[in-house]
């Protein structure tokens, strides 16, 4: 089971639509951008750049507003969990092992984020935590063509 179905199950944890606030904001842009664009009628090629400029705007205000992005919360500390991605060596599986059984989270992160990280590598750990500490779920995975399957 992938570590998103996990979190995504857990009792403690809810998922949450961001507020639109930025899209909003981002939409007021656009329409201002437009209303400008009028007044520059009689220049062609500074009107049209302004009004597709608007429009685009106005298509990302848009997407922010209906769909709006998703976050894990922890329910009794009401604090964002935060999603983190670390890529080792194969080599290096037998540390990040010790890294992540760790007991204290917030050293086993610091112990994680001190092994030396390559690009993109056969071996992962994904995290999801709090800043605090108080939820944490780690998950290592290794890649077999295609895919990365939990280890």
């Amino acid at each position: 089971m992938n570590i998103e179905d996990i979190v995504r199950n857990d009792e403690t944890v809810v998922e949450v639509k961001e507020k639109p606030v930025t899209s909003t904001v981002i939409l007021v842009a656009a329409a201002v951008l437009a209303y400008m664009s009028v007044s520059y009628a009689n220049n062609e090629n500074v009107g049209f750049a302004m009004t597709f400029f608007s429009i685009v705007i106005a298509i990302i205000g848009l997407k922010g507003v209906i769909w709006p992005r998703k976050y894990f919360k922890h329910k009794t500390t009401n604090e964002k969990i935060a999603k983190k991605e670390y890529y080792y060596d194969m080599t290096d599986l037998e540390a990040v092992r010790k890294c992540v059984n760790v007991s204290n989270p917030l050293h086993s992160m610091s112990m994680l984020e001190s092994l030396p990280q390559h690009g993109a590598t056969s071996l992962r750990v994904i995290v999801y935590a709090t800043k605090s500490g108080n939820y944490h779920k780690v998950q290592i995975q290794k890649y077999v063509p295609y895919e990365y399957i939990p280890l």
